[in-house]
């Protein structure tokens, strides 16, 4: 979710919209352009951690509104963010400049809007969520997507995905994938308060990153296409999101599932010429079977840099699985990890990788 900022210089930026950043980022390459460097410190995404520098705030205005902005700003290499950006952004607008304002985030008619919140009409915002301070400028609602009780869920727009779960609710969502008659891994719906979320595609948080300084690892989140099928009404001031089901499925970005296919067929053609040079770890040239199911890794790899794809052969109740990775899009496929699981998921064995 991306919107353009302007410097008081007039220049023109594009920036995230992420309620899962507590402070407002700038590129590095934009250092210049902020004056003495502050102090250097650390910035965290999913428990990994890069230099950043400190920096005053300069003023940011949204069309011809100068915003309400934090003491400093952090610069970082968003080239680390990803690796494969499909709308190049600049910086991250955080919750440092969106904690005073009354925000609307209306997905179906692409308009992101400024509220009254002490004036609005509230009838059609929908049902009411209150957010609780994550400690560091951030907030949760007291819900998840598996609806487990007590587990407290990041709102987080930054996160193109539907979300992801803490170790132990992961393992519980994870039991309740289905096989369907294909072999295909089908994944089950959520439930939010009530409402069901269909098929999500929900991502589990490895349990070291939980030893890191990264406090935001220790919720679970809500992502950008869980919201999406809502009108979202997020009144900072009076800590309430308002939720109004508006669609049963995410927004598609047609730029998007272009690419993903592309890099899919890429993929599948890359184990396709290592099975018939017999280099595909648990599978003969001449074995009989088909890919059945395939996944984009979203943490800790880059989007569309990183896939798993599940194959079933003929008469083997088994699903191998298959993750093909790259540095950069001009890089070359390389199979990174192999492993064969039973019907029932259990790692069975796991292969060296040529």
């Amino acid at each position: 979710m991306i919107v353009m900022l302007r410097l008081e210089s007039g220049e023109k930026l594009p920036f995230v919209v992420d309620t899962g950043c507590p402070i407002t980022v700038f590129d590095k390459a934009l250092e210049p352009k902020l004056g003495k460097r502050l102090d250097t410190g650390t910035f965290w995404n999913f428990g990994v951690e890069q230099e950043s520098g400190r920096f005053a705030a300069p003023k940011l205005l949204w069309g011809n509104t100068l915003l309400m902005t934090g003491t400093n700003v952090v610069t970082i290499d968003r080239k680390q963010l990803s690796s494969n950006v499909d709308h190049p952004f600049m910086g991250i607008l955080g919750m440092d400049v969106l904690e005073h304002y009354c925000i609307q985030l209306d997905f179906a008619a692409g308009k992101m809007r400024f509220l009254d919140d002490e004036r609005a009409n509230k009838k059609g915002w929908g049902k009411p969520f209150p957010l609780t301070d994550t400690v560091d400028g951030c907030f949760a609602v007291g819900e998840n997507l598996v609806g487990a009780k007590g587990s407290e869920s990041l709102i987080d727009t930054g996160c193109d995905y539907d979300g992801w779960l803490t170790p132990k609710l992961f393992q519980q969502w994870t039991n309740q994938m289905q096989l369907t008659p294909d072999g295909e891994a089908r994944s089950p719906n959520g439930v939010l308060d009530g409402e069901t979320y269909h098929e999500l595609d929900l991502h589990g948080l490895d349990a070291k990153l939980l030893l890191s300084d990264d406090s935001h690892i220790k919720f679970n989140g809500i992502g950008l296409h869980v919201l999406s099928q809502n009108l979202v009404t997020l009144d900072f001031p009076r800590r309430t999101m308002y939720l109004k089901r508006t669609s049963d499925w995410p927004l598609i970005d047609k730029n998007r599932t272009a690419a993903a296919m592309t890099m899919a067929k890429s993929t599948l053609q890359f184990l396709g010429r290592l099975r018939k040079q017999g280099q595909l770890p648990g599978w003969s040239k001449n074995g009989e079977g088909a890919t059945t199911a395939f996944h984009f890794n979203h943490v800790p790899s880059p989007y569309l840099d990183s896939v798993t794809w599940d194959a079933r052969k003929k008469g083997d109740s088994s699903i191998y699985h298959y993750t093909v990775a790259r540095a950069s899009k001009d890089n070359p496929w390389k199979l990174q990890n192999a492993w064969r699981t039973d019907a029932n998921g259990r790692v069975v064995q796991e292969y060296a990788v040529p």
